[in-house]
């Protein structure tokens, strides 16, 4: 006992003669006495007081350790902090008690002696083990583990068989080797660093760890001693991968019970319910543990003769997987149903599906109704062209063949006239039929076979533009027009048509510039005009863009308008081509 109190010395004596220790005691109080006892004595424990004059236990403990002398150190202290007591712990000390909780100390006396004597009799037996040369080598080559000695250095003194094949080493390539040096890959991972913490503790060390040097996982038992490091180990690798199949497999059916957020549903073969989840009984706006047992036509008459009641029966009758899509009208829900039978009867995953119906139902119902509106637009500007050519035909061609009808009837009766009349009715005649020929040049589609559409392009300017006194230009630097097809082609034309009709009832212009070009698979076109231009926001009031914006729809093609008063009116199209 080293300690400074002769009445706590004799309170903890006390203590332990109670419990019947068959102790012999003897009192150190200062450094030189417990050094003296130490020389003279052989004790089984040492029990050490923290506060002593220019002395503490952990300096006593340092001595003892110095010594190699691997007696069970306690420190029975009055106060101790926690930093304190557990730096004194991982420096060698056995426990430490606390003065006033002595009653825990005779067990931590009893532990302290079997842990050190286990010690000793594992070290002696290991040493027993080393000194017989032969009989070691015989043991540990008879074994199936790996195993291998190396000393404070971790240079390697002795390896078996089975540890030269897993390393994949030539026999007795590796003694007196450092084994951390000969495999670099393993320096500071998890098993070097084991090794040096079994080295640095004086602990045993068992681990499961992934050996980048073997490519392998192994499990290894690590035995440090004076002399170095005894190391055990194995392969586990396919063990390991089994496991880790395992528990993926698990996880995997974890997440899905998990995900799971379908209603099911389980029937016997009566259609008598056996279970449903909690899903199932907010799907049908029931409680489910009240509807086992009852029978699901019984519960939902309505649902006789449905697909849904069809498509169990088939599945009942034919033991065939079904699914099906049908709509409960009295729950408004639309279900998508797979039904799995069994001997049993029946099981059932019934999804939710009404919000996608619903949209579906709404979005067919948007695509109808904007295809009416197309339809309309396409009716509106039918009938704009109708009157357009009944105008045509009325103020033009009519009032000619009025005119030409009434010098007829001149002839008729003033028979001396037909010679000065006849030229003029030849004349008017004439003017109709040309009249005629430009109306049906307007509504007969272009030939875009034999000629291109750039040439048809030049040709309405010619036969438009340049008649009303308009000046033109067309740039087609990078126009390719093999990259267009014919349905294409003809979009394009009708827009220039629709546009140049536009521009000469109310532009006022004198310049249109035309720009064509096709540039990373999209064809565009810009029309410009340095006319009266209009207002942004009634720039999609006329029933001829919106006639464009039609055409360029059927090709997913896109329309831009740039317009102020004063300054001109700018299209841009683009549609994408091959």
């Amino acid at each position: 006992m080293l300690e400074d109190s002769h009445t706590d010395a004799e309170l903890v004596q006390r203590v332990l003669r109670k419990e019947n220790f068959p102790a012999v005691f003897h009192l150190a109080m200062t450094q030189p006495d417990f050094i003296k006892a130490l020389d003279n004595y052989r004790p089984d424990v040492i029990l050490a007081d923290n506060s002593l004059p220019q002395f503490d236990a952990a300096e006593a403990l340092r001595i003892v350790r110095q010594r190699e002398e691997q007696v069970p150190f306690i420190m029975v202290t009055g106060t101790v902090s926690e930093e304190f007591a557990a730096r004194i712990i991982k420096e060698g000390a056995d426990d430490y008690i606390l003065k006033d909780r002595l009653i825990r100390l005779p067990s931590a006396i009893e532990a302290a002696v079997r842990q050190r004597q286990y010690e000793r009799d594992r070290n002696a037996a290991i040493q027993k083990l080393l000194d017989s040369e032969i009989k070691y080598r015989s043991l540990v080559d008879r074994i199936s583990d790996g195993f291998l000695a190396m000393d404070e250095n971790l240079n390697v003194t002795f390896i078996n068989q089975t540890a030269e094949q897993l390393l994949q080493s030539s026999p007795g390539l590796l003694i007196g080797k450092n084994l951390v040096k000969e495999f670099p890959a393993a320096f500071n991972q998890p098993i070097h660093k084991a090794f040096l913490q079994a080295l640095e503790t004086g602990s045993n060390i068992h681990l499961e760890e992934y050996s980048a040097v073997m490519d392998k996982w192994v499990y290894g038992s690590i035995y440090p001693s004076a002399t170095g490091l005894s190391v055990f180990f194995r392969d586990i690798t396919e063990q390991r991968k089994a496991e880790e199949a395992a528990r993926i497999n698990e996880e995997k059916y974890k997440i899905f019970i998990q995900r799971i957020t379908d209603a099911f549903i389980a029937l016997d073969k009566n259609w008598c319910y056996t279970y449903l989840n909690k899903q199932a009984g907010e799907l049908i706006q029931r409680n489910a543990d009240e509807m086992i047992g009852k029978n699901v036509w019984e519960e939902f008459p309505q649902a006789v003769g449905s697909e849904t009641y069809k498509a169990f029966h088939k599945a009942m009758d034919e033991q065939c997987y079904i699914s099906n899509t049908d709509y409960f009208e009295p729950l408004d829900l639309w279900q998508e149903n797979f039904i799995y039978p069994s001997d049993d009867g029946l099981s059932v995953f019934i999804r939710n599906i009404t919000e996608k119906k619903k949209l579906e139902i709404a979005l067919q119902e948007q695509q109808r109704k904007e295809q009416v509106k197309l339809t309309a637009t396409s009716l509106q500007a039918q009938e704009n062209e109708r009157n357009s050519i009944a105008i045509e035909l009325h103020d033009n061609v009519n009032q000619i063949l009025v005119g030409t009808n009434v010098l007829l009837s001149v002839i008729r009766d003033y028979p001396e006239r037909a010679g000065e009349l006849i030229t003029t009715c030849m004349d008017n005649l004439r003017s109709a039929i040309e009249e005629n020929r430009k109306i049906a040049h307007e509504l007969v589609s272009p030939d875009l076979t034999s000629e291109t559409l750039l040439r048809q392009v030049y040709r309405l300017c010619e036969k438009m533009l340049h008649p009303a006194g308009l000046k033109t230009s067309i740039n087609n630097d990078d126009y390719d027009e093999d990259r267009l097809d014919k349905e294409k082609k003809l979009a394009v034309y009708r827009i220039v048509q629709e546009q140049c009709t536009n521009i000469i009832k109310y532009a006022k212009a004198s310049t249109v510039i035309f720009s064509l070009s096709i540039r990373d698979n999209i064809f565009m076109m810009q029309i410009g005009d340095d006319g009266l231009g209009m207002d942004a926001a009634s720039v999609n009031k006329g029933i001829g863009l919106k006639n464009i914006t039609s055409r360029l729809s059927v090709f997913d093609g896109n329309l831009e308008i740039d317009t102020r008063p004063g300054e001109g009116f700018r299209l841009y199209i683009e549609i994408p081509v091959n």
